[in-house]
């Protein structure tokens, strides 16, 4: 998923084997206390968390066999096969199947570690990343801009669903704006309220947990919706994340009147967004045409470029 997930989930495989996870064990599982806060963090809270997102596996078939495997409790004497074999007679299963479905929920815990997505995640103050139904591993938004006014972006997702069965997405913007050419999706409905527009898309089948979605559309204007409205001297192109996302890219091209200045902002909030140029922050335009890069979007903050007009 990125360059730290074979890391954590190596620690959470590690984490299994011996006693199971004892909290000096834990003490040197550096990943996953990475995703759980921090070395910064008393070590105690760290476990208390960690302890927290293995029982969040509890709502999926395969949870139980973990829990069972990493001994939190401390109640289960052995090694990891005596685990199993114990386990593996509570439910009238064999040993490869116990050992499979450990597999199984160590993929689930990782998601949900790094998405933030139990109850005993990091709070605001420490990761700002809310709960959501999906992690968002790739977005990719090409946005034109004619003679200062917005004619339409294209937006492509690859989303990866932390519950069973994910069926739906909702997509929101800060203005009025209708969807067209949606695909790996269908739009079941477009609600304006007083503080934007909610778009509702139905998923072409449910989504497992784990597993990833892939979808596109079209975003425009409706037409007349902004003919007698001024053209802004400032503008941006940029989304706020509810969901957590690993890496979201942003294209911009400008048709006609070309921008003084574009610059970039990463983890804004919406009040702050969407900051000032300075000289570490400019972006270059070619031809008419800019991109940028943002990793680990999440919490609500505001990643994207802006722009200024000449006069």
């Amino acid at each position: 998923m990125n360059d730290r997930q074979p890391d954590l989930v190596g620690d959470l495989m590690y984490l299994r084997k011996d006693a199971g996870c004892t909290r000096e064990r834990f003490a040197n599982a550096s990943a996953v206390i990475d995703v759980v806060g921090g070395r910064g963090l008393p070590l105690e809270t760290a476990f208390e968390r960690f302890r927290s997102a293995v029982y969040s596996l509890k709502d999926i078939p395969q949870g139980p066999a973990l829990w069972a495997a990493y001994n939190l409790t401390g109640e289960a004497s052995g090694d990891l096969g005596d685990r199993r074999v114990a386990y593996g007679k509570s439910i009238g299963r064999k040993l490869d199947a116990v050992r499979d479905w450990e597999s199984r929920a160590i993929d689930v815990l990782a998601l949900r570690l790094t998405s933030r997505f139990y109850a005993g995640a990091p709070t605001p103050a420490d990761f700002p990343v809310p709960h959501g139904g999906f992690l968002i591993r790739d977005l990719e938004v090409v946005c034109i801009i004619k003679d200062r006014r917005f004619v339409e972006s294209r937006q492509r997702r690859v989303v990866i669903s932390l519950v069973e069965g994910a069926a739906t997405f909702d997509y929101g913007t800060y203005s009025p704006t209708e969807l067209s050419d949606v695909v790996g999706a269908e739009l079941e409905f477009s609600r304006r309220l007083p503080g934007g527009t909610i778009h509702r898309l139905k998923l072409q089948d449910p989504v497992a947990i784990g597993e990833l979605h892939q979808f596109s559309f079209r975003e425009r204007v409706p037409e007349g919706e902004d003919d007698h409205q001024t053209p802004p001297k400032m503008d941006f192109s940029g989304q706020t994340f509810e969901s957590p996302t690993l890496a979201y890219r942003v294209g911009v091209q400008f048709i006609g009147e070309q921008p003084e200045v574009v610059w970039g902002y990463d983890k804004l909030n919406r009040i702050a967004r969407p900051g000032e140029p300075d000289e570490s922050n400019q972006i270059a335009v070619e031809e008419g045409k800019l991109s940028a890069e943002f990793f680990q979007c999440y919490g609500g903050l505001a990643s994207g470029v802006a722009w200024r007009w000449c006069g």
